[in-house]
């Protein structure tokens, strides 16, 4: 008769969290048509359209603030004004981090209890200051480029721990879940129309003036989408985060509504991700369906939803592909130059690594450094390898550090799967689906830190990952107990 009744209020508590009221999408989608018109008028206008409505909603309501942030995760604009720091964005996420600490205090949690309790956010904690440990004892410590990289790194872990701090109702949870789905619909919604009209748009590069450049340097329109992300594999990456998390609700949630949003933001999401025409997304993208039918249960219509997406995403990106025919030549043959280049730079990390193998050449240095290894290379470049340049940048220790936390969090990920609260198995599945989609993919690419748009996604899931698994371990033993 207990657990009867504590299924029960599990089920009614996730209903709530994912039904909040429609205020929140009222004016989410207020925020977001102001601003698609402002900029279409005038690029300038942006800082206003964001900044200061974001400023104002912080104040009255932090709980929708979050929400928007959330929303606006795959939008990360730079100011077109001559100002000494252009990147708004990015010192943004530390907004909500003084935020939530502000709210922690208030509750009388300490900051210790809130930044270093528990396993993960050590792991989260002690990464980080390796990275800046690493760069601060480097050659390099005296350029400016490479600090850039460990501001990234740095808000990503601010996102992490504004997540932790604000997520601590099953009910926000399930919110930050479902604004990631509607999210995601609408990028994937940009992305066919790049598609449709055979250009990145003029849209796209008001957002990201300094952009045209770059592709023009590139030859222009490849035909692969980007949306509103800064380049396409790191859409592609982004893609295989949300796809995990749409799959499990389209499977694990009975609320008709929230599995048709599910669906149609898994079907939207495979559809952009064909069209990315990354072959290391692709990879990926089968890594979590295959990781997904082994731990998603029942297995039957794990595989029946994912077949079924696969038609529709096929029925939608197969006629907006014969617009480029750049995806089936791509997928098909990787070019000669690719081939050179990417063994030439993972070359230049393994020296790197030799040559630092305790502490690496420095956080974010690698990209100003290669040169010396490859000089015929004349662009500032990743290593195209997660793996090679976490060693060579923070060396064995850093190297350690990150898997064996990551490697943590996806075992905490599997423990939820195994749940019997659906919210937690949904959570679960986005968690491990995350890791393995960006452990692939990191084989052939380096988004991890290069996208913020990503990075601050990665870091959000890690965040819920582990609210999640403190619930759900209150709950156990509230069930023991009982």
């Amino acid at each position: 008769m207990v657990e009867t009744e504590m299924m029960t209020s599990r089920t009614d508590a996730l209903r709530t969290g994912f039904t909040a009221g429609p205020s929140m999408e009222f004016v989410i989608a207020i925020l977001a048509v102001t601003v698609t018109a402002l900029i279409v008028m005038e690029p300038g206008s942006l800082v206003f359209a964001l900044c200061v409505p974001m400023a104002i909603m912080a104040l009255l309501s932090f709980d929708l603030f979050v929400c928007a942030m959330v929303f606006l995760l795959p939008w990360y604009p730079f100011i077109g004004w001559k100002l000494t720091v252009r990147d708004v964005f990015l010192l943004g996420r530390f907004g909500p981090f003084a935020g939530v600490w502000i709210l922690q205090q208030k509750k009388g949690i300490s900051l210790k209890s809130w930044l270093w309790e528990g396993w993960l956010k050590k792991g989260i904690v002690v990464f980080a200051a390796i990275a800046v440990i690493s760069l601060l004892a480097s050659d390099s410590r005296g350029t400016l480029g490479p600090y850039k990289a460990i501001a990234k790194l740095l808000s990503y872990a601010a996102v992490f721990f504004s997540i932790v701090g604000w997520a601590q109702t099953r009910e926000r949870i399930a919110t930050i879940i479902k604004v990631l789905l509607i999210s995601t619909i609408g990028v994937a919604l940009f992305s066919f129309y790049q598609a449709f009209d055979g250009s990145l748009t003029g849209l796209y590069f008001r957002l990201y003036p300094d952009m045209e450049e770059v592709f023009d340097v590139q030859g222009g329109w490849s035909g692969r989408i980007t949306s509103f992300l800064f380049h396409y594999n790191s859409l592609a990456g982004y893609l295989n985060v949300v796809i995990p998390f749409a799959l499990g609700v389209v499977v694990l949630r009975k609320d008709r509504w929230m599995r048709v949003l599910g669906f149609t933001c898994l079907s939207t999401a495979t559809a952009a991700l064909y069209l990315t025409s990354s072959r290391g997304g692709l990879v990926a993208y089968g890594a979590v369906a295959l990781l997904s039918v082994w731990y998603l249960v029942p297995r039957r219509m794990t595989v029946a939803v994912i077949l079924a997406s696969v038609l529709v995403a096929a029925a939608i990106a197969l006629p907006l592909t014969a617009k480029g025919e750049v995806q089936v030549e791509r997928l098909q043959s990787v070019d000669d130059f690719t081939q050179q280049s990417r063994l030439a730079l993972w070359g230049a990390a393994g020296i790197m690594f030799l040559e630092h193998p305790v502490l690496g050449a420095g956080f974010g240095t690698y990209r100003f450094t290669f040169h010396q290894h490859v000089p015929w290379i004349i662009d500032d470049l990743d290593s195209h390898n997660l793996y090679l340049q976490t060693l060579a940048e923070t060396g064995v220790i850093g190297f350690s550090v990150f898997f064996i936390t990551m490697g943590a969090f996806f075992r905490t990920g599997a423990r939820l799967i195994k749940s019997e609260d659906p919210l937690w198995r949904i959570v679960g599945i986005g968690v491990c689906g995350t890791l393995a989609a960006t452990m692939v993919h990191g084989l052939v690419d380096y988004i991890f830190i290069a996208s913020p748009q990503f990075g601050n996604l990665f870091w959000l899931v890690l965040a819920l990952a582990t609210t999640a698994a403190t619930f759900e371990g209150s709950q156990r033993k509230n069930a023991v107990v009982s």
